[in-house]
């Protein structure tokens, strides 16, 4: 004896293809379950770290060392305040102490891009990948020590230098 299938109705197309995308939206819904959506949680997508000090923003800080001793501050400032600021930089040496550091002059609501500004440390002897403590201090909200990452001047560093030195 022959089998014969049920004809293909547009009523049986229909219920197929519903259950089908049931099935697929049930099957993949799981996935956001396990995998959260990125934008769900704070977090800073850059090298540096991210803080505020006082009225100053500070953004994507990091050191670019190139093994010569020395460290060019790179990252974002942004004085949020209206009244200028001036903003130091300064290694924390073993036993606390402050090493030879850079500062920069923000007037109200300005924005300074510090690789731009040749802003160095010296002697540094922390290699690339290290965390290194940096005191940042406000002429107007006091100090902050932050735990700045170095980075080697390579790759999308490569461009951040020291200022050129004075000419006599």
């Amino acid at each position: 004896m022959k089998r014969r299938l049920l004809p293909q109705t547009p009523v049986r197309r229909t219920l197929t293809a519903l259950a089908a995308a049931a099935v697929v939206t049930v099957g993949t819904a799981g996935c956001q379950v396990f995998s959260p959506t990125a934008t769900d949680y704070p977090y800073a997508p850059a090298d540096g770290i991210q803080a505020n000090v006082g009225d100053v923003a500070i953004r994507d800080l990091v050191l670019v060392v190139s093994g010569s001793g020395d460290a060019v501050v790179s990252g974002g400032l942004v004085n949020e305040g209206s009244q200028p600021v001036t903003v130091q930089f300064a290694p924390q040496q073993q036993g606390g102490s402050a090493g030879s550091g850079s500062e920069v002059r923000l007037q109200p609501y300005e924005q300074v891009d510090l690789s731009k500004q040749g802003l160095q440390l010296s002697g540094i002897t922390a290699k690339a990948g290290a965390l290194l403590p940096v005191s940042v201090t406000s002429n107007a909200a006091g100090t902050t020590l932050l735990n700045v990452p170095v980075v080697d001047s390579a790759g999308y560093y490569s461009t951040v230098t020291p200022a050129p030195a004075p000419s006599s």
